[in-house]
């Protein structure tokens, strides 16, 4: 699990939702189905803390540059932004809340 987290969330694969986001400024629906669920299967037991604070971390980056996109000095704009963007972002932030579930649980 640890590999396929890393991978996913150091952005140097061309082929994950990460890169093509923050390298080619593409929101491609299908790798970010695929992020989700790879990041909807960390547990306490499967992944370190770290790990899952670097997750946390890429989510809200994730936010950040659907807000980017919209703001009009931005000069960074993301092709193939959906129209639902809400949707995603609630998405976002339910794993945000499960991860941050389990780091509190494993603080106790």
């Amino acid at each position: 699990m640890t590999n396929i987290l890393n991978k996913i969330t150091e952005a140097k694969d061309e082929n994950t939702f990460l890169y093509q986001l923050h390298e080619e400024s593409i929101f491609d629906e299908q790798l970010f189905k695929e992020y989700i669920e790879i990041i909807s299967l960390i547990t306490s037991e499967n992944t370190d803390r770290k790990l899952i604070a670097t997750v946390i971390e890429r989510n809200v980056y994730i936010v950040c540059t659907a807000i980017h996109h919209f703001l009009p000095d931005d000069l960074f704009v993301i092709k193939n932004f959906p129209s639902n963007m809400n949707e995603y972002i609630e998405q976002l932030r339910n794993e945000n809340s499960r991860l941050l579930r389990i780091l509190i649980q494993n603080e106790r």
